[in-house]
């Protein structure tokens, strides 16, 4: 059902404006005049409505974690039917790395994992399954640090399980329904090899398997097996092999201060990819691991390479620059060795950075090369 700007929605919520459109849902900016407070309304997709949306809806009310979004109400009418959620300033962790991260650092990628896995551990806690975990259903703040991470879309985990079911039977009738879907087209990068063979009997460690590709993206700035046909003939072939073989990013190994960080991270990447399902560690166990990593996660200013490299006094040239900050143009220095990106650093890139005290400048570490704005 669509709705307007204005419309009151069980006499109690306001809708402000439309938001955005999920796979199996769409997303409006209420206020609900009861509490006073905004939140977001989510009715299902013309023809998606059945009783697994208000099972849905039940499931995600008993999950309470900082770390996923809350389901605060079910209406359910002649007029309507809807979830009820909180509702999250910023932009999906998707959105972000097609529009602003080539990809993440390793302390950020550390960060980023951690508060993930803490929101599964209090999901598989109560027994909840998130069932179709990929960037898109995760909400971050729009900071450069993300100190904000949502997961989302538990209140439609039981929709979206039996639309990929049924989408997954049509596939290996008719290869185009990937085509035609966009919930299966989405989920199929970050997919557990068990999903595919028996969609009814994955749980919770495919969960585990996709917070390990996720991981794997924000290293690497893509999906592990790629994504459409492409991913589901590589799991075909990782299936047949009954492992998982994966190389670390090639920038591994090359910064002094993250690289105890960026071993430990690809262990975590490797124990979560195990084939079969009984080998993939739990989220506790992923989340306290996560706990035991040394990294970053101060606040980030962003700015651009406005000098690389240095010249010195005798002519030579260093391999340091500065950078701008935007908003001040005050100059901070940097070294290669905290530099993460594989173009650069370049004048005229635009970065992202911790900033710490210095002398004659404030230094910056690490810089995180993003995209062209």
């Amino acid at each position: 059902m669509k709705y307007a700007a204005g419309q009151l929605v069980a006499n109690r919520y306001l809708v402000l404006a439309f938001h955005l459109e999920g796979g199996m849902q769409e997303v409006y900016r209420c206020f609900d005049q009861t509490l006073q407070r905004v939140v977001a309304l989510k009715p299902p997709k013309d023809g998606v409505v059945d009783k697994r949306f208000s099972r849905g809806a039940q499931m995600g009310a008993r999950i309470g974690h900082p770390n996923v979004a809350s389901t605060l109400d079910y209406v359910e009418d002649d007029q309507n039917r809807c979830l009820i959620e909180e509702f999250i300033e910023g932009k999906d962790l998707g959105r972000r790395l097609s529009e602003e991260f080539l990809q993440l650092d390793p302390s950020l990628t550390a960060w980023v994992i951690h508060n993930i896995a803490k929101g599964l551990q209090a999901a598989h806690q109560v027994k909840i399954c998130h069932r179709d975990l990929k960037p898109s259903n995760i909400m971050v703040s729009s900071d450069f640090q993300m100190s904000g991470i949502k997961l989302t879309d538990f209140g439609i985990a039981k929709l979206a399980e039996s639309e990929l079911e049924v989408e997954i039977e049509r596939f290996g009738e008719d290869e185009k329904t990937l085509e035609s879907s966009s919930t299966l087209l989405g989920a199929v990068p970050y997919m557990a090899p068990e999903c595919w063979s028996d969609w009814s009997s994955a749980g919770q460690p495919a969960d585990v398997w996709a917070l390990g590709t996720i991981a794997y993206h924000l290293l690497f700035g893509k999906p592990p097996f790629g994504g459409g046909k492409n991913a589901i003939m590589k799991m075909a072939q990782v299936q047949i092999a009954g492992k998982v073989e994966l190389t670390p990013p090639d920038w591994f190994g090359k910064h002094p201060d993250t690289d105890a960080l960026e071993t430990e991270l690809w262990q975590i990447i490797l124990k979560c990819l195990q084939v079969d399902p009984a080998l993939r560690p739990s989220a506790e166990e992923i989340s306290v691991a996560c706990g035991a990593l040394c990294y970053s996660a101060g606040a980030r200013l962003t700015g651009v390479v406005d000098t690389y490299p240095i010249t010195y006094a005798n002519g030579s040239k260093g391999t340091a620059g500065f950078i701008s900050v935007d908003g001040t143009g005050e100059r901070c220095f940097f070294h290669l060795s905290v530099f993460y990106g594989s173009l650069g650093p370049k004048v005229g890139q635009r970065v992202t950075f911790g900033l710490n005290a210095g002398n004659p400048k404030p230094r910056v570490a690490p810089v995180l090369l993003l995209r062209d704005a």
